[in-house]
């Protein structure tokens, strides 16, 4: 097949290519259609190029089945794409929380991160503030004068309170 016949094929079969997708990519990620059109008709043409289409149907057939595939292939694709994009929030929420000086110095997290901690109840501000300019529990008991066991509860439960209200604002 030549190139002028693939575009003629192309031509008589765009709708049906555009049909299959529509009907089996998710709508939040329609903005992929042009790169599911494209790989539709990429390996259409790799498989004539290499005589792998039998005839057993119709072209029209045929590209109704890879545009559908190609779809489903996107529609997980971009599922994994979101649902890394999600760990990797929590993981760097997490971060940020435990190490936010180190991790999160130069991105704005750590103005962030203060603005969060500003609202927790004092006694979780104050051991979570210093917890955030790097002071070990030992030193935090210190300089507050309580035991190392209550800044550990108050560090883990002040943690808790941040993730809530992290979450509720993003």
């Amino acid at each position: 097949m030549d190139q002028r016949e693939f575009a003629g094929l192309i031509d008589s079969t765009k709708h049906i290519v555009l049909s299959a997708i529509k009907k089996n990519l998710y709508e939040e990620f329609y903005d992929t259609i042009d790169d599911v059109v494209q790989e539709t008709y990429i390996r259409a043409y790799k498989s004539l190029a290499a005589n792998k289409f039998r005839g057993d149907s119709s072209h029209s057939t045929w590209l109704y089945t890879i545009a559908r595939n190609e779809s489903l292939r996107m529609n997980q694709k971009r599922m994994r794409q979101a649902n890394l994009a999600m760990k990797l929030k929590e993981k760097a929420t997490q971060d940020s929380i435990l190490n936010p000086r180190e991790e999160y110095a130069d991105s704005g997290m750590d103005i962030e991160l203060q603005d969060l901690i500003s609202n927790l109840p004092w006694k979780y501000k104050s051991v979570l503030a210093l917890v955030s300019e790097g002071y070990k529990e030992q030193q935090i008991a210190e300089k507050l004068g309580i035991p190392e066991g209550t800044v550990k509860s108050r560090s883990f439960r002040g943690k808790q309170m941040l993730k809530k209200l992290f979450f509720q604002e993003t």
